[in-house]
């Protein structure tokens, strides 16, 4: 005799203002009374979310969740109360959240939200095919080498003429071993040490400022050839500098760059 089957509901949740009704869909593996801790916390993230859908531009960057007790599959009171920060001003909101047992009014879960306004969106240079003067620094001479020959430029912004920022697009123009593939990280910093070069504040026939380190940090790895250092340099009166790098591909920021430098007048013993 077949056995009629279970409907299975819609819903984890049935909410109504901050009545909770949970379903069987929101229980766990440890006890058939109590939810899996996914349950609420999604629960408890989208109530957060759905508080700061009035403030556009704001992203949730950290939840954390404290389980006080099992989380009972029974009826619950969810409260969200957001808040500016006070340690970030405006910059911030602060969602603390709980979950009570409408039974008892025993808290269950405890959360906290953070979220932070998102920034605008960081200008890309204009892309390669629309620049076409190669660096050429003054100071630097004409020669077979790594900057001049080996890479492939295209100044985007700025100039590299005189003192201040600039933007350039780098390539490799042959491989840095013949038989081995370019990898998209191997052209990121290729182009990543170009910074102080680009962005120079004092003259170079008059002061060597070479890089003491370089440190790179991807959020995600170049697509395609191109790679573009947007760059700036500060130098202090004691001789140490930094250049600091916006990494860009075609398709928008990649990651940032820094290198500590060490001026030098050309005639210093």
């Amino acid at each position: 005799m077949a056995t009629a089957s279970v409907p299975i509901p819609h819903s984890i949740f049935e909410v109504s203002g901050d009545a909770v009704i949970p379903t069987e869909l929101s229980r766990g593996p440890w006890h058939p009374g109590a939810q899996h801790g996914g349950a609420p916390g999604g629960l408890l993230a989208s109530m957060a979310d759905r508080a700061m859908a009035h403030e556009p531009g704001w992203s949730m960057v950290r939840l954390t969740l404290e389980f006080v007790r099992p989380v009972p599959v029974a009826p619950l009171r969810a409260v969200v109360e957001p808040q500016p920060g006070d340690r970030y001003g405006a910059c911030a909101w602060s969602c603390p959240m709980k979950a009570c047992q409408s039974s008892t009014g025993r808290r269950s879960i405890s959360a906290s939200a953070r979220s932070i306004s998102s920034p605008p969106p960081v200008p890309v240079p204009p892309p390669p095919d629309a620049c076409h003067t190669p660096i050429l620094i003054p100071g630097m001479q004409p020669q077979t080498s790594f900057h001049y020959t080996a890479m492939e430029s295209r100044v985007a912004t700025g100039t590299v003429t005189a003192p201040g920022p600039a933007a350039v697009w780098f390539r490799l123009a042959v491989p840095l071993v013949a038989d081995w593939p370019v990898t998209a990280a191997a052209r990121a910093v290729a182009a990543a040490d170009f910074g102080n070069g680009i962005s120079w504040a004092v003259p170079l026939d008059r002061f060597a400022f070479a890089n003491a380190d370089l440190t790179m940090y991807l959020h995600r790895l170049p697509r395609g050839e191109w790679v573009a250092a947007e760059s700036t340099t500060t130098v202090q009166e004691s001789g140490i500098g930094l250049a600091r790098t916006t990494l860009h591909d075609e398709h928008g920021v990649i990651g940032v760059a820094q290198q500590g430098l060490i001026f030098k007048p050309r005639d210093a013993r």
